[in-house]
């Protein structure tokens, strides 16, 4: 019986349907946080920073395909990405390890 439990849930999670990676999308003068569904295929949130020192700094939000490397940048453009969903905001990861270690701590004084 044990065997079939494992086995039927086994064949639940590979029938589960794979959820596309969300990421923030949109052209903007600053910051943008508009977020979509990104086609299955797309495997990285990507944000482009595109400037110069006379003009004001156009921020791209996108799903992508690849990963721009560092041979792709040019002196007045800037490229990011990552694999999470909309991990391409602008919170800074340390904002997102303080609220980890408030949550932590808040469990920790419940329990």
């Amino acid at each position: 019986m044990r065997t079939c439990l494992l086995q039927l849930l086994l064949l639940l999670l590979l029938a589960w349907p794979a959820q596309a990676l969300q990421c923030h999308e949109c052209v903007a003068l600053g910051n943008c946080f508009q977020a979509t569904s990104c086609k299955a295929d797309a495997r990285y949130c990507l944000t482009t920073w595109t400037g110069s020192p006379d003009k004001q700094t156009v921020v791209i939000k996108s799903c992508a395909y690849t990963c721009p490397g560092i041979e792709e940048s040019t002196p007045f453009s800037r490229a990011s990405c990552c694999n999470t969903d909309l991990c391409n905001s602008a919170a800074s990861r340390s904002a997102s390890w303080g609220l980890l270690a408030l949550g932590l701590w808040g469990a920790y004084l419940i329990r």
